[in-house]
């Protein structure tokens, strides 16, 4: 009993470490701009949404949000979509090198994006796409993780019934679609959240591409007004970091329990 009170007691402290500068950000949101150098703890009364007011009458952040979430639902689905084709591929054809070509493909994962940037970059503009969602979506539509977790759970999937779905007539297509995806839609869910909200904070590839005020997502909008006329308004630069974090945290909440389960089974599975 004493070593899961300390086990639960540690993780506890964890977690408290990790949401600390989050609580602080949320905080110094709420607090008067006159008092927030008052005190060193980070919530002082009376709070207030002063900060928030501030930032709706400067930014417009209806239109930065609807710029993010465009962004992060086209990053995600076309990322599931080219993952379900890929992982289906990976799992259940035979062509030349397909193991060499897996490896390949799984590796793309240890690629950091930001090595891509230039060329992506030099791609964009040639196109015309630059201050466009397609400039900003198509380059990011690498799906090395998505394709490799997927694949796991299809070669868990009993084959009795995919074979028992092709002697029916099935073709390929309404296999994918209408027994493997709806039979993994759990794991399709968790990791699409998962790429959701690596998009949605995703700051330097729609900084570099899209660099148009209208065009701007939440994290490229939070970064221009901290640089600019927010840079000695610290409360209204806290509620500004608030409002561009909550969305993506909050969704995590609500599904964390479905993200870890598909994220430890993924690894386990094949």
């Amino acid at each position: 009993m004493g070593k899961r009170i300390l086990a639960h007691g540690l993780l506890g402290l964890s977690a408290l470490i990790m949401l600390l500068p989050f609580l602080y950000q949320l905080g110094l949101s709420l607090t008067p701009p006159g008092r927030i150098f008052s005190s060193p703890l980070p919530l002082t009364l009376p709070l207030t949404l002063e900060n928030y007011q501030a930032v709706l009458k400067k930014l417009p952040m209806a239109r930065y949000a609807a710029n993010t979430l465009t962004f992060a639902l086209g990053v995600t689905l076309g990322q599931l979509l080219l993952a379900l084709l890929a992982a289906y591929a990976f799992a259940f054809r035979t062509f030349f090198l397909k193991e060499i070509l897996f490896a390949l493909f799984v590796g793309s994962i240890l690629v950091p994006f930001v090595v891509t940037y230039l060329p992506s970059y030099l791609l964009v503009a040639r196109l015309g796409l630059l201050n466009t969602f397609p400039g900003l979506i198509l380059p990011m539509l690498t799906a090395g993780y998505a394709t490799f977790l997927l694949r796991q759970h299809f070669l868990a999937f009993p084959k009795e019934i995919l074979e028992a779905a092709h002697v029916d007539g099935a073709s390929s297509w309404q296999v994918l679609f209408r027994v493997l995806a709806p039979a993994n839609l759990p794991a399709l869910v968790a990791l699409g959240i998962t790429l959701f909200i690596s998009a949605w904070n995703q700051f330097v590839w729609p900084g570099l591409v899209a660099n148009h005020p209208e065009m701007y997502v939440l994290t490229v909008a939070v970064a221009r007004f901290a640089g600019g006329e927010g840079s000695n308004a610290w409360g209204p630069m806290m509620a500004a970091s608030v409002l561009a974090t909550l969305p993506a945290f909050l969704l995590y909440l609500a599904f964390r329990r479905w993200v870890l389960e598909t994220l430890m089974e993924g690894g386990v599975r094949g």
